[in-house]
């Protein structure tokens, strides 16, 4: 696997979701912007060593003046974005997320518990199932509020509508106890929001239902893929089991201007 080559390619697809022109930087070097309802997204920077400051200075400024928050995402090994983390830091924004970048090459190579079973979602009620467990496990929620799966579900359910995403649900004797979803618009997919809800966890859920996107990805051309994992999570250590390897680090850093 050519990590080098692997890394210029995630990077290059991620910065085509960057396509807005933002502030001026006053010639303290350039960004890449996304601008969304109450926000403003900030990422691939190239700022000038010494300059780090002013370059956040005149995005302030233009989320200020449109009353949005402001979100950076960070690339510490990036060229001109090295000491980017410390001057955000210095000037009030909160690191919200700190990922790891991991890519995997081939089929998954791993023993499968034969009780786990892994199906594609294809219908708007497996898809509100989906996002029920996913509440449950991401943000503990025990009996996650109903309006709130609904919404999310429906949103799900138009990604894969439009072939955008593909869903993936794990069971265990019929009941649902996991799940993930896999990028398709992308030339290397990310695997996404892996779960397994909290009394299925350690009978090889989430190998399960890797190892079931990963094939049917490598099935289909796709031997390449990528998924986050957050610095710290126990999960790390399953996916370098799997054969995935780190990419890159990325940093989200958030303020709110009120």
């Amino acid at each position: 696997m050519d990590i080098e080559d692997i890394k210029r390619r995630v990077l290059t697809q991620r910065m085509h979701r960057y396509p807005d022109v933002g502030p001026d930087r006053a010639g303290a070097g350039t960004a890449r912007f996304r601008q969304e309802t109450g926000r403003l997204r900030v990422a691939f920077a190239s700022i000038r060593p010494g300059r780090e400051a002013i370059a956040i200075d005149q995005v302030q400024r233009f989320a200020r003046q449109r009353g949005i928050e402001t979100q950076w995402v960070v690339v510490p090994e990036r060229p001109g974005e090295g000491n980017l983390s410390q001057a955000l830091h210095a000037v009030g924004f909160r690191l919200d997320e700190n990922l790891l970048l991991m890519a995997h090459e081939g089929f998954v190579s791993a023993p499968h518990n034969p009780m786990v079973t892994t199906s594609i979602i294809e219908t708007q009620q497996a898809m509100w199932q989906y996002e029920y467990g996913s509440r449950q496990a991401f943000f503990e929620e025990e009996h996650p509020a109903e309006a709130a799966v609904s919404q999310r579900a429906r949103e799900r359910w138009r990604e894969h509508e439009h072939g955008w995403c593909r869903y993936y649900a794990a069971a265990i004797q019929g009941r649902a106890v996991g799940g993930c979803y896999v990028s398709l618009f992308e030339e290397i997919p990310t695997i996404l929001g892996v779960y397994t809800v909290a009394e299925a966890r350690r009978h090889g859920v989430a190998t399960a239902l890797l190892d079931r996107a990963i094939a049917d990805l490598a099935h289909n051309g796709r031997w390449i893929s990528c998924l986050f994992v957050k610095h710290g999570n126990p999960a790390e250590a399953l996916y370098r089991q799997l054969g995935f390897a780190p990419l890159m680090d990325e940093q989200t850093w958030v303020w709110n201007p009120w």
